[in-house]
């Protein structure tokens, strides 16, 4: 069960016990004798109030309500004790102080759920069904009662009412920013996690993302046997371009180069700037020969274009190595290094791999 719906519970709990404290008021009428019902009348009102009340309420706790723009039901539940206390006025005009009370106590319902407008109509319907009440009361007893005082009676309720729907506006308002300042919150909070596991200039993942994937991915491997595989992927003659170019040019290829190394992994491995021109691949659930493959691809769809608007040609140099049961993460990283250096001492622009436990093998270079 989510938080939402554990508030909305505590909500209908709390406005249930009210109605329960104004049923019990009006049985207590019932056995003074205060009231005009029957007991077959009165079984019968607070029999259906409050089968409707537990149809609603589960409703709402099942979950079938949150399908609605409102998943406390808060309407339906205001309308139906507005109308109960109205049946229960009509029926016992001497209880009429405590009923007004009443009244008043379904509006704070309300107060988190309904707009000003919405708080404005319920008010509204409220005083139609005090209205009905005060006629039916004029008419049942043949006019015998007090126009002034009636129409003292009537203001001092609207007027509260006004009062609830002015501060059901003012709660609005409140709820409103409070909403506002929250989704502004959740996208900072966003952001600022973007900001701890991503590079800026290139968007890839950073360093601190990377070893951590890198642990889980080992815990993978021992657990189920998954094997993965770590590259190191190194911009030849990089520092020429800087120097030649300027250093913004320098950012631009290396944004370009991160595009298309996130474009040629699958979702399920990862993508990472080590730092500098270096970066790393993770390629997950493949063998040394297929990940192999996959970075020669990659090779030379780096070879085949330009970068940036200066039209720069660019070739990487590439280091593999798979990951071997129980050796840790430095273990794996400085093996994918050093296959890195033999990739540029050869020459640059090849990928460099290894047999299991095996020599080291190009795959630019006749085997």
């Amino acid at each position: 069960m989510g938080q939402l719906r554990r508030d909305i519970i505590r909500r209908h709990g709390l406005a249930a016990s009210g109605a329960l404290v104004f049923s019990l008021l009006f049985l207590a009428g019932y056995y003074l004798q205060l009231t005009r019902l029957s007991g077959n009348q009165l079984v019968l009102l607070l029999g259906s109030f409050w089968l409707i009340q537990a149809g609603l309420l589960y409703w709402v706790c099942s979950g079938r309500a949150e399908r609605c723009k409102d998943p406390s039901l808060t309407v339906p539940f205001m309308l139906l004790s507005i109308s109960y206390f109205t049946i229960m006025l009509m029926s016992a005009p001497a209880l009429r102080p405590v009923l007004l009370l009443a009244y008043l106590t379904v509006m704070p319902f309300g107060v988190f759920r309904l707009t000003w407008k919405g708080y404005l109509g319920v008010g509204l319907f409220t005083m139609a069904c005090y209205t009905s009440a005060i006629l039916y009361f004029q008419f049942d007893s043949g006019g015998l009662w007090i126009p002034q005082l009636e129409a003292f009676l009537g203001i001092t309720f609207f007027a509260c009412i006004m009062a609830y729907t002015v501060m059901g506006r003012e709660f609005t308002i409140l709820r409103d920013a409070y909403r506002r300042k929250n989704r502004e919150l959740r996208r900072a909070m966003v952001r600022i996690e973007e900001l701890a596991v991503t590079d800026e200039l290139t968007g890839l993942f950073n360093r601190r993302y990377l070893l951590r994937t890198l642990e889980k991915q080992r815990a993978l491997a021992e657990r189920e046997g998954l094997p993965f595989v770590l590259a190191f992927v190194d911009i030849d003659h990089f520092k020429q371009i800087n120097d030649l170019h300027g250093h913004k040019v320098g950012d631009q290829v290396l944004a370009e180069l991160s595009a298309v190394l996130k474009m040629s992994i699958r979702e399920v491995d990862l993508a990472a700037r080590y730092g500098g021109e270096e970066f790393v691949l993770l390629l997950s659930g493949l063998a040394l020969a297929d990940a192999g493959q996959v970075l020669e691809r990659i090779r030379l769809q780096v070879m085949e274009r330009t970068f940036s608007q200066a039209q720069i040609p660019l070739t990487v140099s590439i280091g593999v190595a798979q990951y071997h049961p129980g050796e840790d993460a430095d273990e794996l990283l400085n093996r994918a290094d050093r296959l890195l250096y033999d990739a540029k001492r050869g020459g640059r622009n090849q990928v460099k791999t290894e047999t299991c436990r095996g020599p080291v093998r190009s795959l630019a270079e006749p085997s």
